[in-house]
């Protein structure tokens, strides 16, 4: 009986102690916003972001990914559904980077 009541406590505490730690990072959240220009890492951003990742270097790398996550889909389903996932968020990296929470 007391290894059930210990067991059922560890249960609790795996779960409940995360969920506590979230809840008290998730009150402290702040959406993402993009620098303008003058900003502090305005000139990095402006690189990775606009030029890679929103221009034409990451549209053909997200449908090239997305192709080859196909293509392994019929041979290897493993391999084949995270890399159209990974695809798709770097299709739309720049969506979703702004809508992200970031601590701070």
């Amino acid at each position: 009986m007391i290894k059930n009541l210990r067991n059922n406590a560890l249960s609790v505490a795996n779960i409940g102690i995360p969920v506590l730690l979230l809840s008290i990072i998730a009150a402290s959240a702040h959406a993402f916003t993009a620098p303008v220009a003058g900003d502090l890492g305005y000139d990095i951003y402006d690189i990775v972001v606009n030029q890679g990742v929103k221009g034409p270097l990451g549209f053909v790398g997200g449908v090239a990914a997305f192709l080859f996550g196909v293509s392994r889909l019929f041979s290897n389903i493993m391999i084949g559904i995270p890399t159209i996932v990974a695809a798709v968020c770097l299709i739309k990296a720049d969506s979703i980077l702004q809508t992200f929470g970031m601590v701070i």
